[in-house]
């Protein structure tokens, strides 16, 4: 996969990216920063859960507590606290998820196209508002994050067709995945990305998934679903008690469309980065795509509700802009230029004659599809909740597809708007 880069470059690239990200986080915490919405979320759901599990420490009451997450990342910051490390210095620990989030984009993409576009692409997800939040403050994002990249990342060599053993990447991505769910329940869908790994490497050799390959896929989504089953024995449902009826109350229709939309601003600006993207988009065949989506995308309302879809720089676009009977104009339409940009950018990789590049691409795009599902089956549809794992996602298809031919300036863009953007957001806080 490394398409000639070497260690020393990868290294760099994963190392620049986490550097850039602490230290933006790290000056935010030691600015003492109050009164955003993470700091509320940190004050009045996880900080709390982690002072009541230190204390409860070595037999912590998980039954019910003030966080609508599983326990697994307030039981480690538990710990921490119970060791004394507490203040700032617990809050420079929490930045390390972050960090190593931007480090695992930057070096994964830097073996594929290079230590400048993967030092950019780390940069730009370590930039972002809902990257740099979570580390400031004390939150579930980054930890669930990282664990379902690390998932993603175990079984890319199915994908790629370049697994000796198979079974043991996807042994490995079904431990992240596991792992994932103990801090976010949703996180789930990471238990498929061994079978998503395997859908990808047969749509890459135009062929269907073997029988071995099916198997191995089932077996991988066990210690996935015994710790959500774990769950719902000790809660009742799929969240603590305490947050039933906020979270889980239904689905959200109006998720994918919001997915699309960040499609159409951050997977719009990755696939930028690969040569003959723009004469593609704006062919008659993307462009039939795109409306056709805008159309099947007014089936559901999209209007911006408080309680229901708080939470979002597009929302917060969206709730100044004019709606038809309860459809946001905007959102559909952004919906539409980003199912325009995922057809330009299916058609780029039809044409790839690297095997090795259509399976990653197919890949990224499912893992892409399956967090989608997963987060529409939330009542909240958070910005915060899409954003990041979008921008990897269609980071990872863009370069898969581009490889060392990718341009850098795309990303480096992406490092310019999500860096002014966090600024704002800390700056008016």
């Amino acid at each position: 996969m490394s398409g000639g880069t070497g260690r020393r470059e990868v290294l760099a690239a994963a190392a620049g990216a986490a550097a850039i990200h602490m230290l933006v986080a790290g000056a935010a915490i030691f600015a003492g920063i109050t009164g955003t919405p993470a700091w509320h979320d940190e004050v009045g759901y996880h900080y709390p859960a982690i002072e009541r599990f230190a204390s409860e420490l070595p037999t912590p009451v998980l039954t019910d507590y003030k966080s609508a997450t599983a326990p697994g990342y307030h039981l480690v910051m538990a710990v921490l606290l119970r060791l004394g490390l507490e203040g700032i210095p617990l809050h420079l620990a929490n930045t390390l998820f972050g960090a190593l989030l931007a480090a695992l984009l930057a070096g994964f993409v830097a073996c594929r196209a290079g230590g400048l576009v993967g030092l950019l692409a780390g940069a730009a997800l370590g930039l972002s508002k809902y990257t740099v939040n979570p580390s400031v403050f004390i939150a579930t994002d980054n930890p669930a994050a990282l664990l379902v990249v690390l998932s993603f990342v175990a079984a890319t060599p199915i994908a790629l067709g370049t697994a000796r053993f198979p079974m043991r990447s996807g042994i490995a991505a079904a431990c992240a995945a596991m792992a994932a769910v103990m801090v976010r329940q949703v996180a789930a869908y990471a238990a498929g990305f061994t079978g998503a790994a395997f859908v990808a490497r047969a749509c890459a050799e135009r062929r269907w998934p073997r029988i071995g390959e099916t198997v191995g896929s089932i077996v991988a989504l066990v210690p996935a679903i015994l710790v959500i089953g774990l769950f719902v024995k000790m809660w009742g449902g799929l969240v603590p008690p305490s947050f039933k009826e906020y979270h889980a109350s239904g689905g959200n229709a109006a998720t994918p469309v919001y997915a699309l939309a960040l499609v159409a601003v951050w997977g719009g600006a990755a696939f930028l980065a690969i040569p003959g993207f723009l004469r593609e988009l704006f062919s008659r065949r993307a462009l039939a795509i795109g409306a056709l989506a805008a159309l099947v995308c007014c089936a559901v309302p999209t209007t911006y509700l408080v309680h229901v879809r708080f939470g979002g720089t597009l929302w917060s676009v969206a709730a100044r802009m004019p709606s038809i009977a309860d459809r946001s104009i905007f959102l559909v339409v952004f919906a539409g230029i980003g199912a325009a940009a995922l057809g330009a950018y299916l058609r780029l990789w039809s044409r790839s004659t690297d095997g090795a590049a259509r399976g990653l691409g197919a890949y990224a795009l499912l893992a892409f599809v399956g967090m989608v599902l997963a987060q529409t089956t939330n009542s909240q549809c958070f910005e915060r909740y899409i954003q990041p794992l979008t921008l990897v996602f269609m980071t990872i298809a863009a370069t898969a597809i581009a490889g060392r031919s990718a341009r850098w300036w795309p990303f480096a863009a992406m490092c310019g708007v999500s860096a002014a953007w966090t600024a704002l957001s800390l700056i008016s806080a």
